[in-house]
């Protein structure tokens, strides 16, 4: 089972010309393919034994464990079949201890037998990419592949320049041979193609999953005894409230041979520029990262953005000549109010063979929980779904689903990776347990991690009779909103329609009358929201729109969400959207009192036109109010009446009723005498509530006019 991205690609391989060549930044979303549907939680990535290297060598890398992707869990360029050019850079600072060392093999992780037919590396300066060395190889294993190579690269010294290392696989339309892991620091992967005309590297979005399972051995008789790297600092939360302490860490190893003793290293802490503490070690450093913990305290510190610091300063007592810092921002915050609902965007499509997976995982989901607002948006995989809609296009596109079956929980990223906001949703149910545990566990971090700062109140309702709706969202915001939100955070509503019955293709079977529950109807203020109209602690925003008659009013359900502008975006892929806040409503559908019945009953002389219906019925006659029932006089010609009946019960809307009434004329009184040599010119039938019929049926009215102009009435039962 495979995880289908949203874009295609029409791409094609070219041999790779070894001369100066650019890195393109932009990513080509849509081109990577992943195995497997289901999320695997039995092992994504294998750590084989650990590779033996001489006490000469080193393994230079995006990272230098020895993980690589489990078989089943790779990746894949599968629209472009043919042999493709697979790139890192290893950056400056990650070269540092391995300039002047030899680059004597390359080891190449792949999570699918495939052909590697050739390894290559190449300086970058900021002219682009140097000339290549290149080295052919014969090799297809799943897991590690030891290439040695002859003649050994030589790592320049120049500080300033990085290295491109890469090799050539085979790719088929239908193997994911490709290896990413979490490990290290996530870095860009490229691809040697050609898109839109341009050929040359261009970064594939592995990322997004991990980096390149790919690493060289350096040997060098002169690897430093320290080289202190720091990788990040991470704080337990985004926001912290004014009085709770801030909680941080900071990774840290030994880039070189020798290992750091306890309490060696010492950091400084800095707060907002300003140093305001130290760090060190507890545990000795050697080559894997270390976690270092923090505290500051936030007594003082004002409501808003703070950054914090970190500074490599001593090393066994002496000052640290390239010192490495990283910084991170967290938010101090007074007041907050309780969350009420989880967005959970599904993005589906009845085509997708696999959404029903999708929908039966937000079904266990939500019956777990009470504060899933769940909507489901639909787009066209091979067909055009019946639900899908332009909007639903353009929330596919911003919240970058890769696929179908995909979903966002929150617009929030930490899900499945650090990286997407949306990510894949089909489980299969003998895993339920073990993941509603960890997205259970994921949306309550959610909502400490992120304190709420806005509540909302739905109030929508919707005229049966005339279909028109009006939806009003309000609620309160707390003092600091702007601070926490930005100015620019935005309120989204949608409409939603519960049972809509339509096919949908489900594990390779067609429904044709599957019930597809929370489509997307409208986002009724854009896809991207509207501001809120705040006054003081409080907003409120008012909307109306027409209902279409093809959506069944008596299944709908407003959403409504505060969130963050979608408008920063990182290579294409939008990450700054996250939901602070959710709700949910049924829309109320108001009661309308049952229409009146009009019925009349006619004699020789008269018509009687009667009203019967709930509550107060009133009866108009050609737009005047008459008593009920009301009796018209027959006169000498037919007559034609429009006849409105009204009724209204309590506080239910108003009932209206319309119909037209024939007064037929009443009988001459000549009407037996029969005139020698007259003939008959038509004859007309009634019943007895004075409407026209095309033949006698049952107790009817017959009129027939003659030739001479007389005419006569005769009553017959047939």
């Amino acid at each position: 089972m495979k995880k289908f991205l949203l874009l295609s690609l029409a791409a094609m391989m070219l041999p790779m010309a070894m001369t100066a060549q650019s890195l393109r930044t932009t990513t080509l979303t849509g081109v990577l393919q992943r195995a497997g549907v289901m999320k695997n939680f039995t092992g994504r990535h294998m750590a084989p034994a650990k590779m033996d290297l001489e006490s000469n060598q080193m393994i230079l890398g995006h990272y230098d464990s020895d993980e690589v992707a489990a078989e089943g869990d790779g990746l894949g360029l599968t629209g472009l079949p043919g042999t493709i050019p697979m790139a890192i850079e290893l950056t400056p600072n990650e070269l540092e201890i391995f300039r002047g060392g030899k680059i004597v093999a390359f080891r190449v992780g792949l999570a699918a037998a495939t052909p590697v037919t050739r390894v290559f590396a190449a300086p970058v300066t900021d002219r682009g990419i140097g000339e290549f060395s290149e080295w052919t190889c014969n090799t297809a294993n799943a897991g590690w592949n030891l290439i040695p190579i002859e003649p050994a690269y030589e790592i320049g010294n120049d500080e300033n320049t990085s290295l491109f290392i890469g090799f050539d696989y085979t790719q088929t339309s239908s193997n994911y041979p490709i290896s990413a892991v979490t490990a290290g620091t996530i870095s860009p992967t490229y691809a040697y193609l050609t898109s839109n005309g341009q050929t040359g590297w261009f970064n594939v979005g592995l990322e997004n999953y991990g980096n390149l399972s790919l690493q060289c051995i350096v040997e060098s008789d002169n690897f430093p005894d320290y080289a202190v790297q720091v990788n990040q600092v991470t704080t337990d939360a985004s926001y912290f409230k004014t009085g709770d302490p801030v909680q941080f860490a900071v990774q840290v190893r030994n880039g070189g041979v020798a290992t750091i003793e306890p309490q060696a290293l010492v950091m400084d802490v800095l707060l907002d520029g300003e140093k305001v503490g130290e760090l060190t070690n507890d545990m000795a450093l050697s080559r894997s990262f270390t976690r270092v913990p923090g505290s500051i305290s936030t007594d003082a510190l004002e409501v808003g953005r703070h950054t914090i610091t970190i500074t490599t300063t001593t090393l066994n007592g002496e000052a640290i000549e390239n010192p490495k810092t990283v910084t991170t921002d967290f938010c101090i915050y007074t007041n907050s109010l309780p969350r009420q609902k989880h967005l959970v965007e599904q993005l589906t499509s009845n085509s997708c063979t696999y959404c029903p997976l999708g929908t039966n995982f937000l079904q266990a989901l939500a019956s777990m929980r009470d504060d899933i607002a769940w909507v489901g948006i639909h787009g066209n995989q091979s067909t055009k779904d019946p639900a899908n809609t332009a909007q639903c296009d353009s929330i596919f596109t911003l919240v970058g689903a890769q696929g179908w079956p995909y979903g966002s929980f929150d617009r929030s990223t930490g899900w499945e990776d650090d990286v997407n906001i949306a990510s894949g949703l089909g489980y299969s149910e003998e895993y339920y347990d073990l993941i509603l545990g960890e997205l259970n566990g994921f949306l309550d971090g959610v909502a400490q991690r992120v304190p709420t700062f806005a509540s909302i109140h739905i109030n929508s309702e919707v005229n049966p009779l005339t279909r028109e709706a009006t939806i009003s969202v309000s609620g309160d915001v707390v003092p600091e909103f702007d601070t926490m939100m930005g100015e620019d955070a935005k309120l989204t509503v949608y409409i939603t329609e519960d049972s809509v019955i339509y096919r949908q293709l489900n594990l390779g079977r067609w429904e044709s009358k599957y019930r597809h529950n929370g489509v997307l109807r409208q986002a009724v203020n854009s896809v991207q929201g509207s501001p809120l109209n705040k006054d003081g602690e409080t907003f409120k925003n008012d909307y109306s729109l027409i209902i279409p008659q093809a959506w069944n009013i008596e299944k709908l359900n407003v959403i409504a969400f505060i969130s963050r502008p979608i408008m920063n975006g990182i290579n294409g892929v939008y990450t700054d959207m996250w939901v602070n806040n959710a709700e949910k409503a049924v829309m109320n559908v108001l009661p309308v009192t049952a229409a009146p019945v009009i019925s009349t009953e006619m004699t020789e002389t008269t018509v009687t036109i009667t009203a019967a219906g709930e509550g107060e019925v009133l009866l108009y006659v050609d737009g005047q109010l008459v008593d009920n029932p009301c009796s018209i006089e027959r006169g000498d010609e037919d007559v034609t009446v429009t006849v409105v009946a009204t009724a209204q019960d309590g506080d239910k809307l108003m009932n209206t009723t319309t119909t037209e009434v024939l007064i037929p004329a009443k009988e001459p009184e000549a009407v037996y005498e029969m005139t020698a040599g007259k003939t008959v010119a038509n004859v007309r039938y009634f019943n007895m509530m004075g409407q026209e019929m095309t033949a006698a049926s049952g107790a009817t009215l017959v009129i027939t006019t003659y030739t001479d102009g007389t005419t006569s009435v005769a009553k017959v039962i047939k």
